[in-house]
């Protein structure tokens, strides 16, 4: 059952207005009487309750937690504004909305990009630097929640790519003075950060991630044994059943940072999926051209000249039935 606009519109205010409580477990006055203001509210009207149980429900850090403590990480602050309003807009159009604007108009990518709480847009890398000093950059049309709880830190991948530099545990109001644990979920599972700075990228039903300092634990949601550990300088793909072996990790791995791309005798087939990413648009390349080997550094700010590069160094032509629709095919 949606919840009236205007119940929806008091449960965000109060995820937003509801001070959190010191790390000796005491608050203000000001805290206390908000505190109680809420819970009065909170009983005032059985919606009331319904509507602050579907932020819990729609939230989905907060999935499994016993009531006491959802509520508790509610109220805490931390929570984007945005992601606020997004959870605002899920009580009012209900399940059933939010699902229809998924599979209608939108796009899966398009998605993403409007319910996370930072997004990049396609061709468009951007750094965020999070509360406890971690540094976080999207690539290209990538999206992120950022969920730092009493417990944990958490940054959940919805799509594209990210390079994570993790910074040590900084909250005044950790869980008994412990150090909250940095993790990036994603469809397939967590990556722990143990001191460290590392790349992890959303396949359609896999996750690569490549360690450039530090390690990380890799635990896959449905595996039986324990986490896969990878060292700097490796990298790993995982489904959500198993991991596979540690590989070593590409010097150009993060090249995208700098807004390159690095290719090593990379078949141009795979360089021109890489490019794509990068551009509006579908680009392709044939077959017949795919197995050609492509070195070199090439920015990604201007793709076209990437592509008119190509012509110079390798036997193959750009054909383009428009500015949207570009392949590269062998030289005739």
């Amino acid at each position: 059952m949606p919840i009236p606009p205007a119940v929806a519109q008091q449960a965000v205010h109060w995820l937003l207005e509801l001070p959190p409580h010191d790390r000796t477990g005491l608050s203000t006055p000001h805290a206390q009487r908000a505190r109680q203001q809420w819970q009065a509210w909170l009983a005032a009207d059985p919606m009331h309750a319904r509507a602050w149980q579907r932020i819990a429900e729609v939230d989905g850090q907060l999935r499994d937690v016993p009531p006491a403590v959802a509520l508790q990480a509610l109220a805490a602050p931390g929570l984007r504004r945005r992601h606020a309003v997004r959870l605002g807009l899920a009580l009012t159009a209900g399940a059933g909305g939010m699902l229809a604007a998924r599979q209608t108009g939108l796009g899966a990518q398009a998605w993403q990009q409007w319910a996370a709480d930072v997004a990049t847009a396609t061709g468009e890398r951007r750094e965020e630097r999070l509360p406890d000093g971690t540094r976080l950059w999207l690539n290209t049309a990538s999206a992120v929640d950022v969920r730092y709880g009493l417990t944990e830190r958490l940054v959940v991948l919805r799509a594209g790519e990210i390079l994570v530099q993790s910074a040590p545990d900084n909250a005044p109001d950790s869980a008994a003075g412990v150090a909250r644990p940095l993790r990036v979920r994603t469809a397939e599972g967590l990556v722990r950060a143990i001191g460290t700075r590392f790349t992890a990228r959303q396949h359609d039903g896999h996750t690569t991630v490549g360690v450039l300092q530090g390690a990380v634990e890799i635990t896959p949601a449905q595996a039986a044994w324990p986490a896969l550990r990878l060292a700097a300088g490796q990298q790993g793909h995982f489904s959500r059943q198993a991991a596979g072996a540690a590989e070593p990790l590409p010097d150009a791995a993060s090249a995208w940072i700098e807004g390159m791309l690095v290719a090593d005798g990379m078949p141009l087939g795979d360089f021109i999926a890489e490019l794509a990413r990068y551009r509006h648009g579908m680009l392709r390349c044939t077959p017949e051209a795919a197995g050609l080997r492509v070195s070199g550094s090439y920015p990604l700010a201007d793709t076209d000249r990437v592509l008119a590069a190509l012509t110079l160094s390798l036997p193959v032509q750009i054909h383009s039935r428009t500015r949207w629709w570009v392949t590269v095919q062998p030289r005739v």
